[in-house]
């Protein structure tokens, strides 16, 4: 490699793979403006074009094109594939391709090798330039290669947001990453948190769904976007899997709760403000759901007032009672900001509410529930297409209030039970259309139904239990099939639905008998029961023995008659197994379970309710908590305020030896954190497995 080419590999890796990008997305944004600020901030005299151009291998026309570059990629490898891919100035330069993109100069905005070309000088149809768009199927494959190098590092270098299509394929993985720039990673996460997404995606929101969403957020207000992406959230299809929504996808999975903001150096948790409408409708209330690890903070207005939250029942902090909701906050948005957490409500003319599960009051919501009932919160200039949109829908007349603020009004019992009239009122569209979408579902869910009592079996993946004849709905996934049609599976027979994914299957027009049943699609299904009425009396399998409860249960141990009130076990047949439990004390500060391939299992404390703390006698708290090991783990490594220590989960004959893969970096820090604390030959075998893993990521 020429010294040119090997500054611009430094100087790239540095800037978009650097120890301070880990365990965050990566994305390899090049464009003309941040090609000159690395050329002159690492004082490299040749372009970026011009140091690939120099490794091109146009004399031996049998060989590859980037035949130099191919043969340093290998050698790379042979060396254990530390740091960067030598192949990063060539993929740096077709994301500088990517981002040029536009229709100008006798070349369309779709024409990306004509751009590519154009960067080496070379002429849209000579020779040279149709050996250069061969040799893209290489650099596809040095892209398919950096994916792969940054998903086995662990997130080490940073997550891997590389992505494509079936139609762009190729050239895709360049414009994923030309899609997004640095200001609109920084939008991205204020629009994750006034989403609402929780870190990591937990709740598994689609890529069709983000696009739904961030189309909304976008919708008639400039959020300073870049036209690139603004262009593609405009043009994408609403069908299949597309690079905007799969870019979505990663960026949303790999978003750690936080706002990126490179100016500071603290990174702030951030999340949206809900919208509560208490007490029937007469009174607002802003409402901040809890963030993990955040239990107590402190927020306030820019230049104003602040206020203290504190982690209450529901998952809800309370503190912002006195900041009462205004017409100027509903129309120009609101922003909370503290040294640890960022709130915001993203301003809007229609509201959609729906009732808390945990509070009893209607608080605002993302998307509508076809069979569940809503109310919508809407301004006075929205109101008559509101009006005439929910009375599309059928059923039960809506009630039209004023809202408890001025300029508002609030329409109660907004529901959707007729599928045929929720199709055409969502087909007919309009500016507000959007608050009646429901969620775009990847997988199939049950809602609604009569329901008797949730599961009570932890890990039974039964979805509840119902009243037969009060079976639930069945929310089907989008479809792909060209036909529109859904193959779905109920208790092993299959049938092809043509339905409306907006709106709900109902089960209760299927005869089903008393019992469980699984429904779903072949990628996902999920199993209710249905039961004729209710026990009168204890359940059949109730034990004698409790403990009696008369406001605080008592210590003792006892015989409980029926009528008395009393804590009971139940009695357990002999051919139920148990799950595998370990104790660990509380004052235990971080614990993890590990078994001998590579994997790693972080143990959580779950908090004792605040209600449970009140009915339970202060002793009844033991000084250890369970924690159940699921099959396959046989270490347990744990740190207290003095030292880390590990605890063997099983006989020594029982323990496998290590066998992790050369990227569980995970792993083998888990490990060596315990490394010194037991001389057993079987951990011995372990600490020297990890030993390797980490001689070759510190190499």
């Amino acid at each position: 490699m020429k010294a040119a080419y090997r500054q611009w590999h430094e100087a790239l890796s540095t800037e978009f793979f650097g120890a301070e990008h880990a365990l965050r997305s990566a994305v390899l944004y090049v464009d003309d403006e941040i090609e000159r600020q690395l050329a002159e901030g690492q004082g490299i005299g040749t372009s970026l074009a011009q140091a690939v151009a120099d490794e091109f291998n146009w004399s031996d026309l049998e060989r590859p094109l980037f035949s130099r570059v191919q043969s340093e990629v290998v050698q790379w490898e042979n060396d254990g594939s530390k740091g960067p891919p030598p192949s990063l100035p060539v993929l740096a330069l077709s994301v500088l391709a990517a981002t040029r993109m536009v229709s100008s100069g006798g070349m369309l905005r779709s024409n990306f090798y004509g751009r590519w070309t154009q960067l080496f000088g070379e002429q849209p149809s000579g020779y040279r330039a149709n050996k250069l768009k061969k040799a893209f199927l290489d650099v596809a494959a040095m892209w398919e290669q950096l994916d792969t190098w940054l998903d086995e590092a662990g997130g080490l270098y940073g997550t891997s947001t590389v992505s494509t299509d079936d139609y762009y394929w190729k050239i895709g993985y360049p414009i994923s990453q030309a899609l997004i720039r640095g200001s609109d990673r920084q939008i991205l996460t204020r629009f994750f948190a006034t989403t609402r997404l929780r870190p990591g995606n937990r709740n598994g929101v689609s890529g069709r769904e983000l696009l739904r969403r961030l189309r909304v957020w976008t919708a008639g207000r400039d959020r300073h976007l870049s036209p690139r992406l603004m262009h593609e959230l405009a043009n994408a299809v609403d069908a299949g899997e597309t690079l905007i929504t799969s870019l979505l996808k990663r960026l949303a999975d790999d978003w750690d709760g936080t706002l990126h903001e490179p100016e500071r150096e603290h990174r702030r948790r951030a999340l949206g403000l809900r919208l509560m409408v208490a007490d029937r409708g007469s009174r607002l209330e802003w409402l901040a759901e809890t963030v993990e690890a955040l239990p107590e903070t402190e927020v306030g207005i820019p230049g104003g007032r602040a206020f203290r939250l504190r982690e209450e029942y529901g998952g809800v902090y309370d503190g912002l009672e006195t900041l009462h909701p205004s017409p100027q906050q509903l129309a120009h948005g609101v922003r909370l900001e503290g040294h640890a957490l960022v709130l915001e409500w993203a301003p809007q003319e229609v509201i959609l509410l729906r009732m808390h599960p945990h509070l009893g009051e209607w608080v605002s919501t993302e998307y509508f529930e076809p069979g569940e009932q809503h109310w919508i919160l809407a301004a006075d200039s929205a109101v008559g297409e509101v009006r005439a949109m929910v009375n599309a829908l059928g059923g039960r007349t809506v009630r039209q209030v004023p809202a408890p603020v001025p300029g508002w009004k609030l329409f109660k019992g907004v529901r959707a039970v007729n599928g045929s009239a929720f199709a055409r009122t969502l087909d007919r569209g309009g500016v507000h259309a959007h608050v009646l979408e429901p969620q775009i579902r990847q997988y199939a869910e049950l809602s609604g139904g009569l329901r008797i009592a949730s599961e009570y079996r932890a890990g039974a993946g039964v979805a509840g239990h119902f009243l037969r004849g009060g079976a639930p709905d069945l929310l089907l996934p989008a479809s792909e099939a060209a036909d529109g049609r859904v193959e779905v599976v109920l208790d092993g027979c299959t049938e092809n639905l043509r339905a409306d994914p907006r709106v709900p299957f109902p089960l209760c027009l299927v005869p089903l008998e008393e019992g469980a049943h699984r429904v779903g699609t072949a990628e996902s299904s999920q199993v209710f029961t249905l039961h004729d009425g209710l026990h009168e009396a204890l359940p059949p399998g109730t034990g004698t023995l409790g403990y009696s409860c008369d406001g605080t249960a008592r210590c003792e141990l006892s015989d409980a008659e029926d009528p008395e009130q009393a804590i009971r076990g139940a009695y357990t047949p002999e051919g139920i197994r148990l799950p595998r439990t370990e104790l660990v004390r509380r004052t235990v500060l971080e614990a993890v379970l590990i078994d001998h391939y590579g994997g790693v299992r972080k143990v959580k404390q779950q908090t004792v309710p605040a209600w449970m703390e009140s009915r339970l006698p202060e002793d009844a708290l033991g000084p250890c908590l369970e924690v159940e090991v699921p099959a396959g783990y046989v270490w347990l490594v744990y740190r207290t305020a003095a030292r880390w220590s590990v605890r063997p989960l099983a006989a020594a004959a029982d323990i496998p030896a290590p066998a992790p893969s050369a990227g569980d970096f995970a792993w083998a820090y888990a490990v060596l954190s315990a490394a010194e604390r037991s001389q057993d030959p079987a951990w011995l075998g372990y600490v020297e497995a990890a030993d390797a893993i980490a001689g070759r990521q510190g190499a």
